[in-house]
């Protein structure tokens, strides 16, 4: 396993820019052929860093919704049911739980008033309160900066920094700072399998 480079954090750039953008594009941009920006991309799907190509529909453009954030402050027993629950509202972009048991949610309010978009799908008796925003604006940041994008060891949680292992247990590509730790984890992960047996 090698070390995210500036190139790699180039190409995933490129791609947040525009997932359809074609290899040979994205080659020409970072100065590799399209069939290495390929194996880039491959690589960088079998390590877990790229989950999936996605389009950001905009639903104000869409529909001509009113864009709006809600913060949800559930009751501490019902926490899970409320985030679960808020995640089923129509026009729900991103949904987000703070530490404190705080759900916020970034949508476009349908034809609705937002009591009423609430109960939709939530029972309001689980939560103590909420306040609903209308945005003026949102954009989505989609930069990354080598500060901060590090791959961490999956049993030790240290952060990769030199050679590392990949290694795909039970259908999963796990990464691990050393042999040892892909040692320990391959042992904990067979004893496992074989007590279910």
């Amino acid at each position: 396993m090698r070390d995210l480079d500036d190139t790699d954090l180039e190409i995933l750039e490129l791609l947040l820019e525009d997932a359809r953008r074609p290899y040979k594009e994205i080659a020409d941009h970072v100065g590799l052929t399209p069939p290495a920006v390929s194996d880039r991309i491959a690589r960088l799907e079998e390590q877990g860093i790229i989950q999936g190509f996605t389009i950001d529909v905009d639903r104000e453009r869409l529909r001509g919704d009113v864009p709006v954030l809600v913060e949800l402050e559930a009751k501490p027993d019902a926490v899970d049911d409320v985030y679960a629950a808020a995640a089923e509202l129509p026009g729900v972009d991103t949904i987000a739980e703070g530490m404190d048991g705080r759900v916020v949610v970034h949508a476009t309010l349908p034809d609705a008033t937002a009591r009423s978009w609430l109960e939709s799908e939530l029972d309001l008796e689980t939560l103590t309160g909420y306040n609903v925003t209308l945005l003026a604006r949102s954009d989505r940041a989609v930069g990354l900066s080598a500060d901060g994008f590090s791959l961490e060891c999956v049993v030790c949680d240290k952060q990769i920094t030199g050679d590392g292992v990949t290694r795909t247990v039970g259908g999963e590509v796990k990464t691990f700072c050393c042999s040892s730790c892909e040692a320990r984890y391959v042992d904990e992960y067979e004893t496992r399998q074989q007590a279910l047996e």
